[in-house]
């Protein structure tokens, strides 16, 4: 007689437990999807007594050297991928915050595949500091020698902070790296229509920021006249056709503050 309702309870659980697996399996970069992670350590566990390691110097020393392994170019694939691992392992690990920092600075250097879906998980972490490094981490390898898709998943990252990021620090840091003309037109002015959002940002510093990389990748120089700047996006967005006057020989000139006089 209970035989259905045993089978109807049974079948639930069945129901929940695969739920649960599709969670795991689907999670952040944290999860077991990522086979690598059970892969042999490079780096020893902090509970591991090796000789020479005790040393948090020595401990930075040698995940610096994983990055600058895993990012040459004659890294086997196998390899650089057991370095990432090690290194991801590090920052899920790891309880000093500087450690991470360098472990995070170390796996951007590796062009592994999974290196992107990490990074996005590193720029969600809590510590505003290493959301920092991240940001730095990523705005070194954004350069005219990647790939334009490389480039591109980069520059989404940096402008996806910019407009998601609680600390204005974090926030002047990526508009900072996202800073360098790329050789890509298209990739430019995307970055200079996200630069020009910045413009109206309430905190001024960040406002100033975002003017110093619209010089950078643009090539314009209107100061930090924000005014000006808006105009040269909304020429951009093609919302008009009129570009900022340049700055005049007597604007680029250097404001001297004089002492005042009692």
């Amino acid at each position: 007689m209970n035989m259905p309702k045993n089978l109807f309870m049974i079948g639930n659980c069945i129901v929940i437990l695969i739920a649960i697996l599709i969670t795991f399996a689907t999670s952040s970069c944290r999860s077991t999807d990522f086979e690598f992670l059970a892969k042999t350590s490079i780096i020893p566990a902090y509970s591991d007594k090796i000789p020479g390691l005790d040393s948090p110097h020595e401990r930075r020393k040698l995940i610096y050297e994983k990055g600058v392994a895993g990012a040459d170019k004659s890294t086997p694939e196998k390899e650089r991928e057991i370095l990432f691992a090690q290194l991801w392992q590090e920052y899920c690990t790891s309880p000093d915050p500087n450690m991470r920092r360098e472990a995070v600075d170390a796996m951007a250097k590796i062009p592994y595949k999974q290196r992107e879906k990490c990074m996005i998980d590193v720029l969600k972490d809590d510590n505003a500091f290493i959301r920092i490094s991240a940001v730095e981490a990523l705005g070194k390898i954004y350069n005219s020698e990647n790939e334009k898709s490389e480039n591109e998943k980069i520059a989404d990252l940096l402008i996806n902070q910019i407009k998601l990021d609680t600390d204005k620090d974090v926030r002047i840091i990526a508009i900072r790296e996202l800073g360098k003309k790329i050789v890509d037109p298209q990739l430019n002015k995307k970055v200079i229509i996200a630069l020009g959002d910045s413009l109206n940002d309430k905190i001024l510093a960040i406002r100033y920021e975002a003017t110093s990389s619209l010089n950078k990748v643009s090539g314009k120089d209107y100061g930090k006249d924000i005014n000006r700047w808006v105009k040269y996006v909304q020429n951009i967005k093609g919302e008009t056709t009129e570009l900022p006057k340049e700055r005049t020989w007597v604007e680029k000139l250097p404001t001297i503050h004089l002492p005042m006089l009692k």
